[in-house]
């Protein structure tokens, strides 16, 4: 039995449409009607439906709502006044799901868009069990939030589309892990997955990289003939120029690309993935709005997508005609944050082998009304540090870490938190940026840190 389905009938006079919109509502489906194209675009936007039915007159709008991703969402259904083979044929090619003649009884129309709402169900069910698929993948995306389940619709409605996709979100939240799973769950999974980072290199040289060169008869393959038919992530994505982003929008529109050096037309059949890092810190870009993200999560993403938040994230969603992929940070799911933290203590008992007493409410509960900046990679590493004191404490005759000895007299919390910036500072071979996100902290924070060791003795008494 088909579920109720949500049907917006675009255009034409209201009063023409009296007859379709009766048989639709007997049959238990709730119907809307916008009179313009402009009005339809901006409801199908704002709102989830699941078929728009274009009046006659209205068949030249198909482009237009395919072009604002409808097609991604909701079924199109066109009805046109005597139609013809060359006519029908266009607008299947166009993306319309059905073409019905207009002059036909409304049982016809109706049968028309009751099979376009379950094929687009369908599509929807397929998207959800590809999210569903992969279940050490999901075990990565921690958290039963609203926010989470949000993320992990859009996750699964991205992994069934082949449109470009836009992960925005603060450092630590995860957006790595949602850039593997948008890959994984898609039909490119066994296909190559190659991550470039946009900031840490000039733009010629990332040219260069994607595209590749032929120069004094010598050619190179660039990443996006290398990574056929795979994903390419794009890191720090606002680092990219104009033109950088209008010659990749290209790519992902004809799937073609050209070498720098040649105008030769290549096969370039890959997934863009552009990750975006938001936030306060210098360098980040603003935020997307989460006004009544709750309320309506479409009507939020719609709303980011039209510009309400301003900023490189906009501009993205727009050049690439892309699917936004929201992150929510630490602090807007901090339900999750015991389960978090079960996860990371279960991994690290698994890893090193060692038994870990079960924490108390007590001990979760100050974990619950702390801000976590870092969000959650500076969680994982508080789990790693508090790991450390409790492997310490049950360690006899001192154990000793960085310079910090533990056995009777315990290390204090300062002395603790100094011995692991340190060594992971060590371990990135002394990278200040690397340090800083693997730890979730800010370059700033981890700066005034490093600054106030050198100015002091190695341990406090």
């Amino acid at each position: 039995m088909l579920t109720i389905a949500r049907v917006l009938l675009a255009g034409g006079e209201e009063k023409g449409l009296t007859g379709l919109r009766r048989a639709l509502e007997s049959a238990g489906h709730t119907v809307s009607h916008a009179t313009t194209l402009e009005e339809a675009t901006r409801r199908v936007l704002a709102a989830d439906f699941d078929v728009v039915v274009l009046s006659p007159g209205l068949e030249q709008a198909l482009e237009q709502l395919v072009r604002a991703r409808c097609g991604e969402s909701a079924a199109i259904v066109v009805m046109v006044q005597r139609p013809t083979v060359d006519g029908v044929r266009d607008a299947l090619r166009q993306g319309a799901s059905d073409v019905v003649d207009a002059s036909a009884e409304p049982f016809v129309l109706l049968a028309a868009v009751e099979r376009a709402a379950r094929d687009g169900q369908v599509r929807r069910e397929l998207s959800m069990l590809r999210a569903r698929l992969g279940e050490a993948s999901q075990q990565a995306l921690v958290g039963r939030s609203a926010g989470m389940a949000h993320v992990r619709e859009l996750i699964g409605r991205a992994a069934g589309s082949r449109m470009p996709v836009v992960i925005a979100g603060e450092a630590g939240t995860g957006k790595d892990v949602v850039a593997r799973l948008v890959h994984d769950l898609s039909e490119r999974a066994s296909r190559p997955f190659a991550t470039v980072r946009c900031s840490e290199v000039d733009q010629e040289s990332l040219a260069r990289e994607l595209f590749g060169t032929t120069e004094a008869g010598h050619a190179r393959a660039g990443l996006l003939e290398r990574v056929r038919g795979g994903t390419v992530v794009l890191e720090d994505a606002s680092a990219l120029s104009a033109a950088l982003r209008t010659t990749l929008s290209r790519v992902a529109l004809t799937r073609l690309t050209q070498r720098v050096g040649s105008d030769d037309a290549l096969p370039a059949d890959v997934r863009l993935i552009l990750v975006v890092r938001t936030g306060g810190e210098a360098g980040d870009v603003p935020s997307p709005r989460r006004d009544d993200r709750a309320a309506s999560p479409a009507r939020a993403d719609a709303a980011t997508a039209r510009g309400d938040s301003g900023g490189v994230v906009d501009e993205l969603l727009h050049a690439f005609n892309a699917m936004l992929i929201d992150v929510p940070p630490l602090r807007e799911r901090r339900s999750d944050i015991p389960q978090l933290v079960h996860h990371f203590r279960r991994r690290l008992a698994a890893e090193q082998g060692i038994d870990l007493r079960p924490l108390s409410a007590d001990d979760m509960l100050p974990l619950l009304g702390r801000e976590w900046t870092g969000n959650v990679r500076e969680l994982e590493h508080w789990v790693e540090r508090a790991t450390l004191v409790s492997r310490a404490e049950q360690a006899t005759g001192g154990a000793r870490l960085a310079g910090v000895e533990f056995g009777d007299a315990l290390a204090t919390l300062e002395q603790l938190e100094r011995a692991y910036i340190l060594h992971v500072l060590a371990r990135e071979g002394g990278h200040q940026s690397r340090t800083a996100e693997r730890l979730g902290i800010d370059r700033r924070t981890l700066y005034r840190k490093l600054k106030q060791y050198r100015a002091e003795p190695a341990t406090k008494s």
